[in-house]
């Protein structure tokens, strides 16, 4: 889910043209959190003074498996979602995984049904190689000829 929301605030760019242009996560990162309305709720914990959601869920999670320090993740009936609390004299958030994913699928959602019909999220994205090599674009999952 946390490289998903990178995924998606790359989605909200119109123009996009390089999905894979170097030192864009952070801030794909962060726009989707701020413009996606069910990830809103998350924008607090964007502060790197703070919780760093980006530097300590998306990249704990991405380079090392695990969230840093500073965040928790739970489920079912453990710790609940957003709880703060201390440990080992840091402040802590714990992301309980249930509603962290409730939100993630809605924002999802919310972003399938806000792309325009010409969005770049519509074009062709993956070449997959081969005798009949073909493009696959999201607004066209069965691929076309090249």
């Amino acid at each position: 889910m946390s490289t998903g929301i990178e995924f998606l605030g790359k989605c909200l760019d119109l123009n996009k043209t390089g999905w894979h242009d170097e030192g864009k996560s952070k801030s794909s990162f962060r726009e989707a959190i701020e413009e996606i309305p069910s990830l809103q709720k998350y924008k607090p914990l964007l502060d790197k003074n703070g919780y760093d959601l980006y530097g300590s869920l998306r990249c704990g999670l991405l380079h090392s498996a695990q969230p840093k320090f500073k965040i928790t993740l739970s489920s079912k009936e453990e710790d609940p979602h957003l709880l703060e609390s201390t440990a080992y004299t840091q402040q802590r958030i714990n992301l309980k995984c249930e509603d962290f994913y409730a939100d993630f699928k809605e924002a999802c959602e919310w972003v399938i049904n806000s792309l325009e019909l010409q969005h770049s999220m519509n074009q062709p994205f993956l070449m997959v190689p081969g005798e009949n090599s073909y493009l696959i674009g999201f607004g066209n999952s069965s691929g076309s000829s090249t």
